[in-house]
């Protein structure tokens, strides 16, 4: 029996963990084009999800350790899968 243990994020972890992939994060946030919703960490697995509501966001992969590896989308949902500075992250956004 596999037992999944998932940590709780704030809204500050769960920023610092996107700001190497979104540049513009704190002026989308600012500007009220990105909401955070919440975010765990999964102990079994070591990945991290984060929830967010947003009308605009730009991602880009520019460091050795980020890759974008692939996106989804599904009736006014998108799944990121990534990793930011080497930590494998799904990022989950309702378009609003």
């Amino acid at each position: 029996m596999q037992i999944i243990l998932n940590k709780d994020l704030t809204q500050e972890e769960a920023w610092k963990i996107m700001q190497p992939v979104c540049r513009e994060l704190l002026e989308l946030v600012d500007g009220g084009y990105l909401q955070f919703v919440s975010a765990s960490y999964n102990e079994s697995d070591g990945t991290y999800k984060i929830n967010l509501k947003s009308s605009h966001i730009h991602l880009a992969s520019r460091g050795f350790k980020d890759s974008i590896g692939d996106v989804e989308y599904n009736q006014g949902k998108i799944r990121i899968g990534l990793r930011a500075n080497g930590i494998p992250v799904n990022i989950f956004v309702d378009i609003i």
